[in-house]
């Protein structure tokens, strides 16, 4: 009983509140990362992951930022376009999703997830990752 006093004393009050937000941030982030239905991969298991011809290799990214180089083999369909050209993609295929850093290809993936899509995958990172990692690219 000591320690309820001792957190929610006066003096602890504000304290005590930012612990218990990052601890249901820290739950809340646990069961999201349970939850989702798509795979993070590193450029690495892309790579092996591309030896695959059962592949759809998608690019999220804005067309300006294809001008720093690309993955060969991607389809490229801009982030704000990808909802209205999911029938043009094979649901029975693997598809890896990636954009610059990882933020915008995750929230793709979801997307694909949610529309019936099984095998998704998000390139942890994106393409900076991938260069990073110097692995080809095109330009």
């Amino acid at each position: 009983m000591k320690i309820f006093e001792f957190l929610f004393a006066n003096e602890q009050i504000f304290t005590t509140i930012t612990l218990i937000l990052l601890i249901a941030l820290l739950i809340g982030n646990i069961v999201v990362d349970k939850l989702k239905k798509y795979k993070d991969i590193d450029p690495n298991g892309a790579v092996t992951l591309m030896d695959n011809n059962n592949l759809i290799l998608l690019d999220v990214r804005e067309e300006k930022e294809r001008k720093v180089g690309y993955i060969d083999g991607d389809i490229h369909i801009p982030l704000a376009n990808v909802k209205s050209k999911l029938f043009s993609l094979d649901k029975h295929k693997k598809v890896l999703v990636y954009c610059r850093s990882g933020s915008r290809s995750a929230y793709i993936s979801g997307l694909l997830t949610r529309n019936k899509f099984v095998n998704v995958y998000n390139l942890k990172g994106g393409f900076k990752a991938w260069k990073k990692a110097k692995l080809p690219i095109k330009t």
